[in-house]
Order: C-alpha cells, then sequence, then structure tokens
C-alpha cells in the first residue's frame, strides 16, 4: 500500500492553486493590457505595464500565500 505524506499533499494543493492563480493573473493582465492599447493607440504600452504588474502581484501573493500557510520555515 502507498503511504501518503498529507504534509507534502498540503504544500503541492497550496502552492499549485497560487501559481494558478498567478498565470490567471498574467493573462488577465495581456488581455485588458491589449484592450486599452486598441483602445487609446498605446501598442504596446498598456499590455506590458499590465503584464508587468501582474507578475510582481503574482509573486507577492505566492510569497503572502506561503508565509499564511506557514510553508517557509
Amino acid at each position: 500500500m502507498i503511504k501518503i505524506d498529507t504534509k507534502k499533499l498540503r504544500v503541492a494543493i497550496i502552492m499549485g492553486n497560487a501559481v494558478m492563480t498567478k498565470a490567471i493573473m498574467i493573462c488577465a493582465g495581456w488581455y485588458f493590457g491589449t484592450k486599452l492599447d486598441k483602445q487609446y493607440g498605446t501598442e504596446p504600452y498598456w499590455m506590458i505595464s499590465l503584464v508587468v504588474l501582474a507578475m510582481i502581484l503574482g509573486v507577492w501573493f505566492i510569497l503572502f500565500t506561503a508565509k499564511r500557510f506557514k510553508l517557509t520555515d
């Protein structure tokens, strides 16, 4: 029988969720940035700035999640 380490499984699920959230934030930044660029004719400035902002917020979210669930020492 396979023994499952529940702590490692918990960490994998929580951090997988955080990474998926980061990916969704980056895609949303690209989508809305592209829409704003087409509307205002400022290609590619809105898209770049929103994607970079999403990356920064995504890293912060991953660190916040790790600290919140005490996944780091």
